[in-house]
Order: structure tokens, then sequence, then C-alpha cells
């Protein structure tokens, strides 16, 4: 038996790996964030397998074993920071194209029909969004702007008509899933909405 820690030498190898130029470019977008995960993993690696006494032959294999996992789980990780990172930066591009003229919400809604029928749901589905936002601006609910999110739309819906939140928050969840996480259209959740719209809009949404 050795009283020395086998595990010392898999945790500075482990902080070695990490050091490589593949994990620097992610890590400088976030280093704090980076400093946590790492030193949370290298700890937890280190604690879990902390014994005073380990047999020789064991810790071998032991060894490799604990580090094929940890390399794995950093990996993913890394996978899952990075998708989180990208979704972000895609939610903060503004919702309208520079230039582009805000339309009546009647014709955003004819337009989500039409998408509809061409099958291109991913515009729709903006459409649709659209729609929904422009007819809120016009009942003084939100102001449109392009440098707003729609975490501060729905502020301030809750402000100024709290019965709305949840309806928006629908509808801007089924947009930035289509739009931004490429989630494949549910097609009878879309057909619903725009009668749900249309319910809304009343006959100025049917026929304008």
């Amino acid at each position: 038996m050795s009283n020395a820690n086998p595990w010392t030498a898999d945790k500075e190898h482990l902080q070695e790996i990490l050091q490589r130029d593949e994990f620097h470019a992610l890590q400088d977008n976030g280093p704090s964030l980076w400093e946590r995960v790492i030193d949370f993993l290298i700890d937890l690696i280190s604690k879990l397998f902390s014994w005073s006494e380990v047999p020789a032959g064991a810790a071998t294999t032991a060894s490799t074993v604990v580090l094929i996992v940890g390399a794995c789980l950093l990996i993913a990780v890394i996978f899952w920071l990075f998708r989180r990172m990208v979704w972000e930066q895609k939610r903060q591009s503004p919702l309208f194209v520079h230039g582009e003229k805000i339309r009546t919400h009647a014709d955003y809604l004819r337009e989500a029909k039409e998408c509809a029928a061409r099958g291109d749901w991913r515009a729709g589905e903006r459409s649709l969004f659209l729609a929904l936002l422009v007819y809120m601006q016009k009942q003084s609910w939100i102001r449109i702007e392009q440098w707003k999110t729609n975490w501060e739309y729905a502020a301030e819906i809750e402000l100024n008509q709290p019965q709305a939140e949840g309806q928006f928050r629908r509808f801007a969840r089924a947009f930035e899933q289509a739009w931004y996480g490429q989630v494949e259209v549910d097609q009878s959740g879309y057909a619903e909405r725009i009668r749900e719209l249309e319910q809304i809009f009343g006959k100025e949404g049917q026929h304008e």
C-alpha cells in the first residue's frame, strides 16, 4: 500500500490538457465561466478519488478510466456551452432587418398563411410573431424597438397588459425555436396560432 495520492498526477495531466490551443478560443469568450467550470470538474474528480491508500495495480487502470470520463465530461460541457453561446448570439440579432418597413398586423398574419401554403414554416413563424408584436404595439402594450429583446417586451406586457403575457411567451418561444434553434415547426400548433390571431384580430385580421 502507498500513502501517496495517485490522483495528483491525473489532476495535473487534466490541467495540462486544458491549456492546449483547442480550448483557448472558447475560453476567451467567457473566461470567468470557463474557469469556474474547469475548476469545478478538476476539484470534483480529485475529491471523488482522493483515497489515502490505493492498490498499485488498481491505480493505473482506475486512473485511465477517470481521465477518460473526465475528458468526455469536459467535451460535453464544451459542446453545450458552445451551442448556448451561438444560441444567445442569434437571439441578440435584430428582429427586423435594417431598413425593413414595419407593416400592419393583418399583413403579417396574411403572410404567415402564405408561408404555410408554400411550406415555408420557419418564415411563417416569424410572420406570426410579428403579427402579434405589431398588434400589441397598436394596443399600446409595447413599443417596438430594434434593440429590444423578447424579455424586454415581456416585461412591458407584464406591466401594461398582464393577461397577454402568457400568449406572448408562447408565440415568442415558437418563433425562437424555429428561427434561431432550427427546431421543426409543429404544423398543428402553427395552425392553432393562426386561428388564435384571427380571433383576436376579428374581421380586421381576416379581410384587410
